[in-house]
């Protein structure tokens, strides 16, 4: 199985996976965990105001190898912390809301074998796991089209694959190379456009690669945009409802905005450190992973930070409900 490199914003920093794996595929999880706020527990799934809630990946967590879901109030002022899942978490890297609300979390090895877990709103453990032996690779990012088949993205010896699970399914229906490869390979995010093809973002050679996997076909391609004429480069990407295509730059330190169809971007979103994963919203709210320990949001339209969360965590994976 090939390692894994997590960025972080100031360097490259590399969180190792193994090339063998002698542990169990069965996951063990660790004991769940309920933030309890002034004596009370916080609530399951929203906020007070029944808003929308904000997902974090945290590499880091209360015991060596196992992190945690941090979950916040989606706010853009103030956004508050409910409450923290820790049983069937691994080490998660990727998130994902799919339209029934269900988190799904795509788990690095380290003292347990990737997998992915998937959890009912307001779950503290998961209701449904794909174990490690599924995978041609290790999964870094994962995905739920309307249908509810789930879409992983991996790397297998610096190569990228994207595998395809019916609904309630282990075994894979479908895998496909996204035909890009090379040293410093690292699969990023998955998004699907209002017409439902699937988009991944792929980092090899340093540099990124977007591609598309129209519905029904089998085969990826690139997607004509002028990254590298633009400095952008990173695993981060996203899509709104109007098929806007938001691609976040470690390097550069922005989020490139392309309209569908053009190869251009019309608007760059910056500062933010871009090391991590990228959520967009159907409405064009952005939710970027600094990589390190802030989540960087974005109102819709806005071309710099709405507010900057910090917390106490190594992040590389965002999602917010639905």
């Amino acid at each position: 199985m090939a390692t894994l490199r997590v960025m972080a914003a100031a360097t490259a920093i590399a969180f190792l996976g193994a090339c063998a794996n002698p542990a169990p595929s069965s996951f063990v999880p660790s004991a769940g965990s309920g933030l309890v706020q002034s004596g009370r527990t916080a609530p399951a799934v929203q906020s007070a105001g029944g808003g929308r809630v904000l997902y974090i990946a945290n590499l880091g967590g209360s015991q060596p190898g196992v992190g945690s879901i941090l979950v916040y109030t989606a706010s853009m002022t103030n956004p508050q912390l409910i409450r923290t899942i820790s049983n069937g978490t691994g080490r998660p890297i990727g998130l994902w809301v799919d339209s029934k609300n269900d988190l799904w979390v795509a788990n690095q090895y380290d003292k347990y074998p990737d997998n992915v877990t998937a959890f009912k709103p307001g779950a503290s453990s998961p209701f449904f796991t794909i174990p490690d032996t599924s995978f041609v690779g290790y999964p870094g990012s994962v995905a739920v089209d309307a249908h509810g088949n789930v879409w992983t993205n991996e790397s297998d010896e610096d190569e990228g694959y994207v595998q395809e699970f019916g609904p309630g399914k282990t075994s894979a229906n479908l895998t496909l190379d996204t035909g890009v490869g090379g040293y410093a390979f690292d699969p990023g995010s998955l998004a699907f456009d209002p017409q439902g093809n699937l988009y991944a973002a792929e980092s090899a050679k340093l540099q990124t690669q977007i591609v598309e996997l129209a519905r029904g076909s089998k085969q990826f391609v690139p997607v004509n945009l002028d990254l590298n004429g633009n400095n952008v480069n990173g695993t981060g990407m996203g899509i709104d409802k109007a098929g806007n295509i938001y691609v976040a730059s470690s390097e550069a330190g922005t989020i490139a905005v392309f309209p569908p169809g053009q190869s251009e971007p019309s608007r760059t979103i910056s500062p933010v450190e871009a090391y991590g994963l990228t959520w967009v919203t159907g409405d064009g709210a952005v939710y970027q992973s600094s990589g390190e320990s802030d989540v960087y949001e974005i109102a819709p339209g806005a071309s710099s930070p709405t507010y900057t969360l910090g917390c106490e965590c190594q992040t590389l994976g965002v999602a917010v409900s639905r």
